[in-house]
């Protein structure tokens, strides 16, 4: 008997599937993975997989002790995503876990790219930096993916207004290239009107189809590209705006992605199905989120159906030493929660906020916490949506945050997004080049931060800063001077209305101090400079 039948009979005796544990995936190689999940009560199991959700085609036992049951899964195809539904058996008593997709590792090159639109501080990464950080690089590297596509290519983009990027997939499309496009209803998408010559779905009518990215030949290992990020086909948005685009070269990925992009488009073909098309909260959580990329572990999830708020909260919660935040708006509570926490506990915490005026904002209770943050004055909008968690501490496993989704509860509840979490070094550093570059620019004024307030002289400073702590009943403390990548250079205590700090050892550069009290953080930016 197949195995497909086999889970048929067994859903007809159990009934409803019981959801009290998750299938969680370990050890993922080309040829396969290991899953693991828990059950009720001790007894035997099997797990159930195949390349679809509805033909579950192959089965082997698992290991089991006591209610924990462990299935290695061999011999399966590199890039590919796999359906996996587990068994549990005791006596009359069965537990039918939900059926969850895993990708195997591609064979893929791996190759991740970073452009930046808006410049960086290039000391803030000595010896890393992006593959851009202009307008001009980041477009000549979207422009060259769309012309050396083979096969396919998928668009979901929340607003274009940019005749040449249309012509180029026309062009595309001319050639052979099969062109599918998703586009959002809320706005206007000028460069789409007249309508072009592909097949383009206006999406999410009751919120945002706020995604911004492009999946490329995603069956082809060696072409398949996704790219993501914040930044919109806009003039202003490429040109004007601080966004971060990301490349990624790896086919599970571009297949990830793929699954997302026709739950929307409704159909796997080149034309597609308005009555089987999902949007906002219609959608499912029906992709993998865990992936080996070139060495790196990468994380993927898709709002509103993936719970990506809880994913963030637990990526910040692993902050050993610092992190920063870069985003268009900030409203959502739990994550304003979670970064005050931290600053409370002694991370070094900082962030930017265009929006500073949105209901609901996070940026006051930022202040009145002494948590530094700052909005974004000036010309042209931060337009990021990315948090960096302990760049400069390559043992603390250093994590980048980036995609579509805004801090906010539309992003969570209603807009459709996408999310990578990023866990690699370089690229932790590369973000917060990009951030130091940002923060820079904006005058830090500590009148705005929680007592205890501090001045600073000389600044700059050859040999050593002299701090002075207005409030004489101040209770003691702790200093530390970071450098501009984040990296603690210097750290000391005291316990009086001042203090002298020698940084003759300092290279010349800038600096940011942090006085930590048990009241709370303060911080101001120094320079030191050579004799």
């Amino acid at each position: 008997m197949r195995y497909s039948y086999f889970l048929f009979f067994i859903c007809l005796a159990v009934g409803r599937p019981g959801l009290h544990a998750q299938i969680q995936q370990s050890n993922i190689g080309q040829s396969g993975f290991q899953v693991s999940w828990q059950s009720n009560s001790p007894g035997s199991a099997f797990v159930f997989y195949g390349t679809s959700p509805d033909n579950l085609d192959k089965a082997k036992p698992a290991i089991s002790v006591n209610q924990q049951h462990i299935a290695d899964l061999t011999g399966l195809v590199p890039g590919t995503i796999y359906w996996v539904q587990t068994v549990s058996i005791n006596g009359a008593d069965t537990m039918l876990l939900e059926r969850r997709p895993f990708a195997t590792q591609s064979l893929s090159s791996g190759q991740i790219k970073v452009y930046f639109t808006q410049g960086i501080d290039t000391l803030a990464a000595p010896g890393i930096q992006p593959n851009g950080t202009d307008y001009a690089s980041t477009y000549t590297e979207l422009i060259t993916r769309i012309q050396q596509a083979q096969q396919t290519i998928d668009v979901a983009m929340y607003n274009n207004n940019r005749d040449d990027l249309v012509q180029a997939l026309q062009l595309a499309r001319l050639r052979g290239i099969r062109i599918r496009y998703i586009a959002a209803q809320a706005t206007n998408n000028y460069a789409l009107t007249p309508p072009p010559g592909f097949p383009v779905v206006y999406g999410n009518a009751d919120a945002l189809m706020h995604n911004k990215f492009l999946v490329i030949d995603a069956d082809l290992p060696d072409a398949s590209w996704v790219m993501s990020g914040s930044m919109n086909w806009t003039v202003s948005n490429m040109l004007e705006d601080c966004n971060n685009v990301i490349w990624i070269q790896d086919q599970a990925l571009a297949r990830a992605y793929e699954l997302e992009f026709e739950e929307m488009w409704g159909s796997t073909g080149a034309q597609p199905d308005l009555s089987a098309s999902r949007f906002g909260d219609e959608k499912t959580d029906n992709t993998p989120h865990q992936f080996i990329i070139g060495g790196r572990q990468v994380e993927s999830y898709f709002s509103p159906s993936d719970r990506v708020t809880d994913k963030l909260v637990n990526t910040l919660m692993t902050t050993d030493h610092q992190s920063v935040f870069a985003t268009f708006s900030f409203t959502h509570n739990t994550l304003g929660n979670t970064y005050t926490d931290l600053h409370n506990s002694g991370y070094w915490i900082r962030g930017i906020i265009e929006n500073t005026n949105d209901n609901g904002t996070e940026y006051n209770k930022f202040l009145s916490n002494g948590v530094p943050v700052q909005g974004h004055p000036g010309a042209g909008l931060l337009h990021h949506k990315y948090a960096v968690v302990d760049a400069g501490y390559p043992s603390a496993e250093p994590v980048v945050i980036t995609g579509s989704h805004n801090w906010s509860y539309s992003a969570e509840q209603n807009n459709d997004e996408n999310t990578l979490i990023l866990h690699d070094a370089d690229i932790a550093a590369m973000f917060q080049a990009e951030f130091e570059r940002r923060w820079g620019e904006i005058s830090t004024n500590t009148s705005r931060l929680q007592q205890p307030a501090f001045s600073c002289t000389p600044n700059p400073a050859r040999d050593r800063l002299f701090l002075t702590f207005p409030d004489q009943d101040i209770p003691g403390g702790h200093i530390e001077i970071h450098n501009s990548a984040g990296r603690l250079v210097l750290s000391q205590n005291f316990n009086s209305s001042s203090a002298e700090i020698e940084i003759s050892n300092l290279p010349a550069g800038n600096y940011l101090i942090t006085l930590k009290t048990k009241r709370g953080a303060a911080s101001l930016p120094v320079q030191k400079v050579s004799h």
